[in-house]
């Protein structure tokens, strides 16, 4: 059975290899492969997050499926796109108690760029 981090990485790189745009867009993304189980007996489901950046929430939107197909092909059952910049920014979020590491590569992606701010997004994409 592949790790989590293998599947990743294989994610990525099949995203990349179908639709180059999005793949560039994902180098400003975080991607996790989440486990959960469901049911009596419990059964694994798994499904890849990908947390994005408030300036790529039409881009990654708009491809969705392509997410979706992705996963499935791989084996996992689904993809979903988060918005990071809205998690780390609700003061109700426990997320920084719960998982401090996740809540910190949040912060990354959810660094507050606009145009003209070389020194925050380098070649940052913008969507608007």
């Amino acid at each position: 059975m592949l790790t989590e981090e293998v599947l990743v990485q294989k994610f990525i790189a099949v995203v990349k290899m179908r639709c180059p745009k999005l793949g560039e867009l994902l180098q400003y993304c975080h991607v996790e492969l989440v486990n959960s189980y469901w049911g009596c007996p419990p059964k694994l489901i798994q499904h890849f997050v990908v947390y994005y950046p408030n300036l790529l929430f039409a881009s990654l939107n708009a491809h969705k499926d392509i997410f979706r197909g992705v996963a499935q092909d791989l084996g996992v059952s689904d993809a979903v796109c988060m918005n990071a910049t809205r998690i780390i920014r609700d003061p109700a979020s426990t997320l920084k108690e719960k998982n401090p590491i996740l809540w910190l590569e949040l912060q990354w992606v959810a660094v507050p760029t606009k145009k003209g701010n070389s020194h925050l997004d380098w070649d940052l994409p913008h969507s608007d």
